[in-house]
This record gives C-alpha cells, structure tokens and sequence, in this order.
C-alpha cells in the first residue's frame, strides 16, 4: 500500500471517537502497528472505550514525538523500517502540538504535515492526524485541510476540497527570512575547510545558549551544512551565529543553488554514499530553514536554547 494522510478535524469527544476508534480497532484486527500519539484527555478516552485491547496499542506522549520536524518524520521511517512481515502497516493516530508554538514553529509544521505526503508517500502507513476545533485557531484547522489529502469522517473518508500540491504549498512558505538582529551576531566572514568552522561554533554556540550536552551535536549539524557549502557552493561560505530569546541561530550562506525540492526532508538511500549531509542537520536541530535563489543559498540551524 501507499501513504493514507487523513485530517480528523472534531469539535466534541464524540467526534473524535467516531472515527478514532474505528481507525484503531480495524488496525488491530488486521495485525497493524498502532500507536496513539494524543493529548491527555483523548488517550483517556480512548483507553477507556477500548478496554482490555488497550494493552495492544503503543501509546506516546505528543510533545515527545512531535518534538522537532525532522525528527518526527525519522520516526515514522523508524517505525515503518520495523514493521514484522510483509502485510501489517503503520498506523499513526496523531494530535500535533500547536500549543505554545511561535510563527516560524508553526509555519514549519504545516510544512512538515504537507512534505508527509511526498516523504512518506511508498511507505506502509496509515496516518489519521487530529485538529481539535475548540482549541486551535481557524488558520490551523484550514490549513490542516491544505495538507491532508483526505479528511476522517467517522469511520468513512473523504477527499479535501482545499488540498494543496506539496510543491506549491512548499513554495508558499518560503518567505523572506527574518532579519538578523542588530547587535550580538557572531561572523566568521569566510571558510573553505572545516576546522574554522567547528572552532567557531567552539567559540560562542555554548555561551550563546546551546546546551552543553546539545554542543557535539549542533556541531556536526553545522559541519554537515558547511560541508555542503564547500562541495556544491564555489568552494567557500560564512557563517553567522545569534541568539533570540528562544533559539541559538547558525546561519550559512555560500554562492551555490540548490535544485532539488525538499531538501532535507526526503532521506537519502541508507547504502548511499552521499546525499545525507541535510537529512542529519533536520534530525539534530529543531528546526532548519532554508532558501535558494540567484545569490545562492541560505542555511539556519535552530537549537532551542538551555
């Protein structure tokens, strides 16, 4: 089978359990992997609704497995690469967190809910993602209809009149990127091997708020994308660290462009050789925004800070 990408968008307990439990219970008669990644309250309905087959589905807590982008989308392909036999599926009944998000996190997880459907597209799963009414803003209940391809109706399924084709919607919110701040920027004005630039990131990542036990990490998030900038941007780049009240900011720019669409979010051949370097960064770093163009291509690693 391919990609199932379904939108439950309810607005009362009833609603969702509709369609949630039908999802849930199909998958354990047909020997499917289920996990519940909900809020508080709707995994305590559904625990109680299912009863003693509750024992059989793996239940997360939301604000671990919606944690970064990146690492959400490697651990659908964690899971998937593990599935028993031949037949059995993934199924994932997800509730995003949007809580708390600023407008850059939201932005980046409605992009990550549409690049689903293009990373994940061959892959044996079954994804039924929830969009409370009651507590979200409009904006994010529509645009959950934008990047699902089929809403959950109770236990039928519908196409989403408002769908949008990952490359378009992709392409829409690549928007400028913020300015940096005035003051508090550390630049290293030009590299063209690696070591300055670790040693830089030695420098100030820490004191700038990375937490020491994220720094090894954050490093080799910044070396894979210098990396890139050397191989694919003219030989050379810069690097400019800051820090905002709620991230560390690594940004790189080289003279290259890329031409591939969705980079970072597609994993790479396990056997390849190469093709990596982006995929590692978006798993590392909490966020990783990037642009190309006719001056050449911009990098920010995000790490939220200690």
């Amino acid at each position: 089978m391919n990609l199932i990408h379904q939108a439950l968008v309810f607005d009362s307990p009833a609603a969702f359990l509709a369609a949630a439990v039908p999802f849930v219970t199909e998958g354990l008669h047909r020997g499917d992997t289920v996990l519940a990644v909900t809020s508080d309250e709707n995994e305590s309905l559904l625990r109680e609704r299912l009863g003693a087959a509750e024992g059989r589905v793996t239940f997360l807590p939301a604000n671990g497995w919606f944690d970064s982008p990146g690492r959400t989308l490697d651990a659908h392909h964690r899971r998937i690469d593990a599935l028993p036999g031949r037949t059995g599926i993934l199924r994932v009944l997800g509730e995003p967190v949007w809580a708390g998000r600023d407008a850059l996190e939201t932005s980046e997880w409605g992009r990550y809910e549409s690049v689903m459907n293009v990373a994940l597209a061959d892959a044996r799963a079954w994804v039924m993602c929830g969009y409370d009414t009651r507590n979200l803003p409009t904006a994010i209940v529509d645009d959950a209809r934008r990047t699902h391809p089929a809403l959950a109706i109770g236990e039928h399924s519908e196409a989403s009149a408002t769908y949008a084709d990952p490359v378009s919607y992709y392409a829409e919110h690549n928007v400028a990127l913020l300015a940096r701040p005035a003051n508090g920027v550390e630049w290293l004005p030009d590299f063209t091997d690696m070591a300055p630039v670790r040693q830089f990131v030695a420098d100030h990542a820490e004191r700038l708020g990375v937490p020491a036990d994220r720094l090894d990490d954050f490093t080799l998030a910044v070396n894979e994308v210098a990396t890139n900038a050397i191989r694919h941007g003219a030989g050379r780049g810069q690097v400019r660290l800051w820090a905002t009240d709620r991230r560390v900011i690594c940004e790189i720019i080289d003279e290259g462009r890329a031409r591939d669409s969705f980079l970072g979010f597609l994993r790479a051949d396990p056997q390849a050789g190469q093709g990596h370097g982006l995929w590692i960064a978006r798993q590392i770093c909490d966020l990783l925004e990037m642009r190309t163009g006719g001056p050449g291509t911009t990098v920010r690693l995000h790490m939220r800070r200690g």
